[in-house]
């Protein structure tokens, strides 16, 4: 299914699909001459097919790299790991990145989810009752308005 739009300054669609196979996407900014394909700088959001596992996976990203295993903004199919670009950011079993219920911040350190972390190597950590980053101690409270 693809909508195309008759003005002349935004005059790319949408377009629905779902193949045989169970993928399925919504790309963005379609050639209206076009009903199968893709252009450069287009976006996809949907169910694509992992090359390395064979599992579903939900994805956002550039329809060039919808093959990619390692490009885009990923949800797995259990919908227990979150990545991006093959980083894993969130998630649980995970064998790279962020593992066992942690999250990783901007620099790739984990912030451990219900666990006391005494690494003090670059991220945030704790000693018990208090939360660090890099060595300075957080200060929790309410800020005025």
């Amino acid at each position: 299914f693809q909508v195309n739009p008759s003005g002349t300054n935004y005059n790319e669609g949408i377009r629905i699909a779902k193949a045989s196979n169970g993928l399925s996407q919504i790309q963005f900014g379609v050639d209206p001459a076009q009903y199968s394909g893709q252009i450069q700088g287009q976006w996809a959001a949907g169910i694509m097919i992992r090359q390395d596992t064979m599992s579903q996976e939900f994805v956002i990203c550039l329809t060039s790299d919808f093959g990619n295993d390692n490009r885009g903004l990923r949800i797995s199919a259990d919908g227990n790991t979150l990545s991006f670009n093959g980083s894993v950011i969130a998630g649980t079993g995970a064998s790279t990145g962020a593992s066992n219920g942690s999250v990783n911040y901007s620099a790739g350190n984990p912030i451990l989810w219900g666990l006391n972390s005494v690494d003090t190597n670059g991220g945030f950590y704790s000693d018990g009752p208090k939360v660090y980053w890099r060595a300075k101690p957080v200060t929790l409270g309410s800020v005025p308005p």
